[in-house]
């Protein structure tokens, strides 16, 4: 959810506030009618109960997938007219705007080099993985920048400008899969603040949020189970199908086994080696309690040591790690990891110079300050991520295998 989408958020409980005080205000008038008379003429009571009801329903709207609101500016869009005019061929119910979605969605899908004869699950890859990495390659400061608000909620804006909001991501991703004729579906949580995807595989449906995921390349919310995304979001469980497959989950693709807890730095750091975006760990025996907390313990240990910069060559930090069920009710450890060790800083795409320019202009500001690593923060004083004392750093550090024995 991005900063306009906050502060729609923020909005929210003030309009909850109008709407309670509507509803006391109807309640006065009911006292009042019934102190005023004798009797309140059952026209009128039903007058007022029709009234409540409606602002009721305005509060609660009846769940649905398409024109929803989210954060009060955004709203959720069929986007079939786009898909049916690519599998037909026909664009003359298309107008222009339309008409060049459709152009730059084919130009799209040529560049994620997908076939014919790919399942559906490659298929559905082949566009996660174009989605959350050249819609994060704008030249320019489009990226940046967020200068075409009137369309970053629908594929248009998301193809030309790739500037985009949580529906715009969600609305994109489905049109591409019903271009390929993949079941999907854009669903949203309760509050009516964030959305993303349900996508049908193999009569399977799986959680996919391309939002909170674009940039990273991690899959940390790629094919997902509803437990799995339900530690962070609540939706309408009656209204939308059920996500319980791990079939075609990446991290369960990569799970491991592991006979002892003990093991477990071992395993994730072949994992960073491997450059894998996420893994689940199983483990042989049943997993207590205090097995859990060890668990615990080994991955905020191996994640300070990562996003302190004690190893400079390691290129992830553990992004996100929790404890999942699979469909047996077994437990996993599941790890998503996040680079931090990359050649650009916060996701920008600045030269050397610029960087060399970023660095001097934090340290003026920082004059005077001690810097964790000795001595004064000022003009002359390296930056304490640099590979001076990042070496430095690595010498003292204490091995990983060693804080868990």
């Amino acid at each position: 959810m991005d900063t306009k989408e906050r502060q729609e958020v923020s909005q929210m409980p003030e309009k909850k506030k109008k709407g309670g005080v509507l509803k006391v205000i109807v309640a006065v008038v009911l006292i009042i009618g019934i102190a005023g008379s004798t009797t309140l003429s059952a026209f009128n009571l039903m007058t007022l109960k029709n009234y409540i009801a409606e602002r009721e329903k305005e509060d609660n709207p009846e769940t649905t997938e398409d024109y929803v609101k989210i954060a009060e500016s955004y709203e959720i869009l069929p986007t079939t007219n786009i898909s049916d005019a690519y599998k037909s061929g026909d664009t003359s119910n298309l107008n222009d705007k339309e008409k060049e979605t459709l152009d730059m969605a084919k130009a799209a899908i040529e560049e994620m080099k997908i076939k014919d004869d790919m399942s559906d699950y490659e298929k559905e890859k082949a566009v996660y993985d174009w989605m959350t990495t050249k819609l994060q390659q704008d030249q320019g400061a489009l990226t940046v920048i967020p200068s075409t608000q009137e369309d970053c909620d629908k594929p248009y804006g998301v193809l030309k400008y790739h500037n985009a909001v949580c529906v715009g991501y969600a609305t994109t991703f489905r049109m591409f899969m019903q271009m390929m004729d993949i079941e999907c579906m854009v669903e949203h949580n309760n509050e009516r603040y964030h959305s993303w995807d349900l996508v049908k595989l193999d009569d399977d449906w799986y959680i996919t949020d391309i939002y909170s995921d674009a940039g990273k390349e991690n899959y940390a919310h790629f094919n997902m189970t509803d437990s799995m995304f339900g530690q962070e979001q609540t939706w309408d469980h009656d209204y939308f199908p059920a996500a319980n497959s791990l079939k075609y989950n990446v991290a369960y693709q990569n799970k491991k086994t592991v006979d002892s807890v003990y093991d477990l730095p071992k395993v994730l750091r072949e994992a960073m080696d491997e450059k894998m975006g996420s893994i689940m760990i199983a483990f042989k025996d049943k997993v207590d309690d205090e097995d859990a907390q060890v668990v615990s313990a080994i991955a905020m240990s191996m994640d300070n040591m990562l996003m302190t910069g004690s190893y400079k060559d390691m290129p992830y930090s553990l992004g996100t790690y929790n404890w999942i069920q699979d469909p047996d009710g077994n437990y996993l450890f599941r790890v998503a990891f996040s680079e931090y060790n990359t050649a650009n800083t916060g996701g920008q795409n600045l030269s050397e110079k610029q960087q060399e320019k970023v660095d001097k202009a934090v340290q003026k500001a920082m004059e005077g300050l001690t810097s964790t690593y000795g001595g004064d923060m000022g003009e002359g004083y390296e930056n304490s991520m640099t590979t001076s004392t990042m070496e430095e750093a690595s010498e003292e550090a204490v091995p990983v295998e060693e804080t868990v024995k």
